[in-house]
């Protein structure tokens, strides 16, 4: 048994003492029943002699220690992950390894996320045009860059792919100012094809920013007013709280439409020829929160109810720039 009891009591040295109950729930390899006769007031050490006892009893030598190596691995990454040192020291590993040696990585935690700056030299001296920024949630399955020279990005995903240990890295085409409403929409996308939708949304960093209630409409609030038509106005909002929900929508301060359709009017055109090329234009919203923007315009009536797809998924597509086309009947 000593060889399973060195790797779980050097998992145990990896963690702090306040996380060790997380953790062990994560693990899954103790029941419920098993997690209650563990005294987590005690120190670590007392805890490690008490889960080893736990693990000893359950007889399966080989499961259990398959089962240890994976806490231990848990562990480790649950280490880097959260440590600014360890992340940088890790970080830098792959940019010098990438780049010249007169790369530099800086690394900070803040708000429960870590913020890089990485220091990129391409014989420009422009020192901002040479540094890259990155945030990056412990954990997460994404995280938010800044613009980078199109020269330094295959060496650049490369590094962050080996230090966050990704197969690969994808671009969800999604840009803005606000980055913790980038992430919840991020989360938003990845939640619904890769976890399933989370039941504790409140729990992760950056979903609390935007989970504020939305205050009641004004004209409900007001007792000496009345609404010729407050059935319409209820189904609408039902209708807006069921896309949308009931909470304040993220932050985007753009939202771009591409479109490539064909022209609708022609039977008001007596001398139209369609020469079968597509109308093309560009659509842009832009402001403090468009979200908001289109919820609050369906919501005053000044836009069209239902509102379309293209608008309504937003808020799970993860990302801000849509490409819309006509559908090929052929």
């Amino acid at each position: 048994m000593g060889c399973f009891s060195d790797v779980l009591r050097s998992a145990f040295t990896k963690c702090k003492a306040s996380e060790l109950e997380n953790l062990l729930k994560q693990w899954g390899y103790l029941t419920e029943d098993e997690l209650l006769q563990l005294n987590f007031s005690k120190s670590k050490m007392c805890v490690f002699r008490d889960v080893l006892s736990l693990c000893q009893e359950k007889n399966r030598k080989r499961e259990t220690t398959d089962r240890i190596d994976q806490f231990d691995l848990h562990c480790t990454k649950e280490s880097w992950q959260s440590d600014p040192e360890k992340f940088k020291k890790k970080l830098q590993q792959q940019v010098d390894l990438y780049f010249d040696s007169t790369a530099s990585v800086s690394v900070t935690l803040q708000d429960g996320a870590l913020w890089c700056r990485l220091y990129i030299p391409t014989g420009n001296h422009n020192m901002n045009s040479n540094t890259v920024y990155l945030i990056y949630y412990p954990h997460c399955q994404c995280f938010a860059i800044s613009a980078f020279k199109v020269s330094v990005q295959n060496f650049l995903f490369q590094g962050l792919s080996n230090a966050f240990g990704y197969a690969t890295l994808t671009s969800m085409n999604l840009s803005g100012l606000h980055y913790k409403s980038l992430f919840q929409l991020a989360f938003n996308k990845l939640g619904e094809t890769s976890f399933g939708l989370t039941k504790d949304v409140q729990s992760l960093p950056f979903m609390g920013e935007n989970r504020r209630k939305r205050k009641a409409e004004e004209i409900e609030m007001e007792p000496n007013m009345r609404s010729e038509d407050i059935a319409m106005k209820r189904k609408r909002s039902l209708s807006l709280e069921t896309a949308f929900g009931n909470f304040e929508q993220p932050v985007l301060e753009s939202l771009q439409f591409k479109v490539e359709v064909k022209f609708m009017g022609r039977k008001n055109l007596k001398n139209f020829s369609e020469d079968g090329e597509p109308i093309r234009c560009c659509v842009k919203f832009e402001g403090p929160s468009v979200l908001e923007g289109v919820r609050n315009l369906a919501s005053c009536g000044l836009a069209n109810e239902p509102l379309p797809k293209h608008l309504l998924k937003v808020n799970s597509l993860g990302t801000n720039n849509f490409v819309l086309k006509s559908k090929d009947k052929s």
